[in-house]
């Protein structure tokens, strides 16, 4: 893979600051920095004021990034101030956006949106008074996903388009934002442009050899022609996705699409082989730990064997949610399998004082969490016991 003239430019400032790595290549010099980072992070944990004092712009940038991306937001966040301040100190625009940048994701992640704009603005200005395109291309798709995570959706296009009109110049990979852009249109019901999209992305993942990506491509096609009916395509799609995930020996992406797969069957009312499927998924997610994942897996086995029937079972797996979802603190997903109980005791066992009991809790949860449209379903659920 080819490295970015600004990496280029990076690594032989390191080089003229320390004369002793001068004789290495740019690849053997990007390993030993990967290993450093790699060794600081899981070995050294938080790096101290003194540690902070000797790195450099690009190292605090560089740790920062490890350690948010394991979830260690507030050492991250240490790490990315220091990358900025370390980077006007030493003039460099680019670090100095970067850095900024990446502050912008971690604050995006913790739900402040209005901060996480003003720091993607602010390093969209550093990337525009230097020239660097790259920057700018990473930036405007950071901001698209920051305006569809709040479902502006057309803002998000707008600056998804930003970013693809860069990237297309510089002739760059695009995948991931024909991805975004996909994701955007099935939000909007824009099934056709949606496609068109995740098409356009598969195609680039394949000629560049991202199999993860392919996978990721074929699983939202998936997602799609599901959601207009269209199950054998549905089916095609995460069949393929599966095959590639098999092969990396990406578990958890695998048990994912298992569960879409048994989805998909249920849906069809092909509830034998929708069970497999969903137990499948369920022997990974129990092995990895995944409690999210294992009252996904209870409350879609429940509703599978509620297809059926077989009334004992469902009650069975829905009871098994329920004490995962209660027990973790997860109140929306505790209030949809109190809703599921509610329509069980009510449509299948005739039992309207263990319906209204159910739909109660339900409703009294979601309104809890702020979801006022599945509240009032629990309302109008509860006139008809």
């Amino acid at each position: 893979m080819a490295i970015p003239l600004e990496i280029k430019t990076q690594l032989n400032l390191l080089r003229r600051d320390h004369p002793e790595i001068q004789y290495l290549s740019d690849e053997q010099l990007i390993q030993m920095i990967h290993d450093a980072m790699q060794a600081e992070t899981t070995q050294a944990g938080e790096p101290d004021e003194a540690d902070m004092e000797r790195m450099s712009a690009l190292e605090c940038g560089a740790i920062g990034e490890k350690l948010m991306n394991l979830g260690r937001w507030l050492e991250a966040e240490r790490c990315f101030l220091a990358s900025m301040e370390k980077a006007e100190k030493e003039g460099n625009l680019m670090l100095q956006g970067a850095a900024t940048e990446m502050l912008g994701k971690l604050c995006r992640e913790r739900g402040a949106f209005s901060y996480s704009m003003e720091l993607f603005q602010q390093a969209l200005r550093l990337a525009e008074r230097q020239g660097d395109l790259w920057l700018q291309n990473t930036i405007y798709e950071q901001i698209g996903t920051t305006h569809s995570m709040q479902g502006q959706y057309n803002q998000a296009i707008e600056h998804y388009k930003k970013s693809l009109q860069i990237i297309e110049h510089l002739g760059g990979n695009a995948a991931s934002v024909y991805g975004n852009l996909g994701n955007v249109y099935q939000q909007l019901g824009d099934f056709r442009h949606a496609i068109d999209a995740h098409e356009k992305s598969l195609a680039l993942e394949s000629k560049h050899g991202n199999q993860k990506g392919m996978a990721q491509s074929y699983g939202m096609l998936g997602q799609i022609y599901e959601e207009q009916y269209r199950y054998n395509l549905a089916l095609e799609m995460y069949h393929k996705s599966l095959g590639i995930l098999d092969r990396l020996g990406d578990k958890i992406a695998c048990a994912y699409q298992y569960s879409n797969l048994g989805n998909v069957y249920a849906a069809q009312s092909d509830f034998d082989e929708a069970i497999r499927m969903h137990e499948k998924a369920l022997t990974i997610v129990l092995h990895t730990g995944n409690d999210i994942g294992v009252a996904v897996e209870y409350g879609a086995l429940a509703y599978c064997y509620k297809g059926k029937g077989d009334i004992a079972r469902a009650l069975e797996f829905y009871g098994k949610d329920l004490a995962i979802t209660e027990q973790i603190g997860d109140h929306h997903g505790a209030a949809k399998t109190h809703g599921n109980l509610g329509g069980l005791y009510r449509d299948a066992i005739g039992d309207p004082t263990q319906a209204s009991a159910h739909l109660e809790k339900a409703k009294a949860l979601f309104e809890m969490v702020g979801d006022a449209e599945n509240a009032q379903k629990m309302v109008l659920a509860l006139r008809v016991i």
